[in-house]
């Protein structure tokens, strides 16, 4: 089940903070739930989290549906079911909303559809990939990002798309070097929404170099990640019966009123990588503004003001 939490991020707002001073340390609290009746379904395996005013949309990959929860975490209803026919899916991955409306990243159908809040199917339109996020700048502005298939070297990764599904632009190259696991792990990033109709790309690995890009895929700027933020090395079977090492840099991440949430990630028992305990706050510089220590461990994060919408390891 969703996880609600709170935090005070809001209470040093009014207080310049200096990127050169300590960063701040808040504790999130679980926020009591509202009485809900048995039955609920449980999480197979949630992938993406949106919001709007009243609800929190959770996308499930293995269910194949959208599962729609109060802003509180109780449970209300199911859009979608495995298919290929208008409104269903499978192995979804992506979602996002935009007034009034869920864009889903359909991903074993290669396509991208468009459905209300109550799941009434709007539109679609196919792709010539697997689509893995999507991210909707506007009605008529989409950007769908692929995973490179890691087979005839560097492969676009940012795809732009009108409303009714016509390409408009390709951009960012993907990383190659003939070892696919170490390459899948390298072309891990996240897409979330700026202000001004711009949005940041965002590493799973290997770089601090935020990136910020308008609506046509063009590269505005870069902003380094400061060294205070924690990361973690793993070592990565390669070709040969090598070892590669990866900086894994986020685990997951959220932005909200010109901040971004990183989801720091940690070492597991069996001395694996797994999403971690902590939240980092970045600043519009690209420093530590603040840590959020969390009651469990988060696989995904949203985060609306002093509200942190989470997914559990046990979800």
């Amino acid at each position: 089940m969703p996880i609600v939490l709170a935090i005070g991020l809001g209470c040093h707002n009014q207080v310049g903070i200096c990127r050169q001073a300590p960063p701040l340390h808040y504790a999130a609290r679980e926020v009591k739930r509202e009485i809900q009746a048995d039955g609920r379904p449980y999480l197979s395996r949630a992938v993406a989290l949106a919001y709007d005013d009243s609800r929190l949309f959770v996308l499930d990959m293995e269910e194949d549906d959208i599962k729609v929860f109060s802003k509180s975490g109780v449970f209300e209803y199911l859009i979608g079911r495995k298919g290929q026919g208008p409104g269903e899916f499978h192995l979804p991955s992506g979602l996002d909303i935009l007034a009034g409306k869920l864009y889903v990243a359909d991903s074993a159908n290669r396509r991208v559809q468009v459905v209300d809040t109550k799941g009434g199917y709007l539109a679609g339109f196919r792709v010539p990939f697997s689509p893995h996020r999507i991210l909707a700048l506007g009605p008529d502005r989409l950007v769908v990002m692929s995973l490179p298939s890691g087979r005839d070297g560097q492969e676009k990764v940012l795809h732009g798309y009108d409303g009714g599904g016509q390409p408009l632009w390709e951009a960012v190259d993907s990383f190659f070097s003939r070892d696919s696991v170490y390459d899948l792990m390298r072309n891990r990033w996240f897409m979330l929404r700026a202000s001004g109709g711009e949005f940041f790309l965002v590493p799973g690995a290997n770089g601090r170099l935020i990136r910020r890009l308008d609506a046509d895929g063009a590269l505005l700027g870069e902003t380094e990640v400061t060294e205070k933020y924690p990361s973690q090395e793993i070592d990565i079977p390669a070709r040969e019966g090598k070892k590669r090492t990866l900086h894994a840099f986020c685990w997951n991440c959220a932005s909200d009123r010109g901040r971004l949430f990183l989801l720091v990630p940690e070492r597991t028992e069996d001395g694996d990588l797994g999403p971690g305990w902590t939240i980092a706050v970045i600043d519009r510089a690209g420093g530590l503004e603040a840590t959020v220590a969390l009651p469990d461990r988060l696989t995904r994060i949203a985060v609306d003001g002093n509200t942190i919408f989470g997914i559990d390891v046990d979800s």
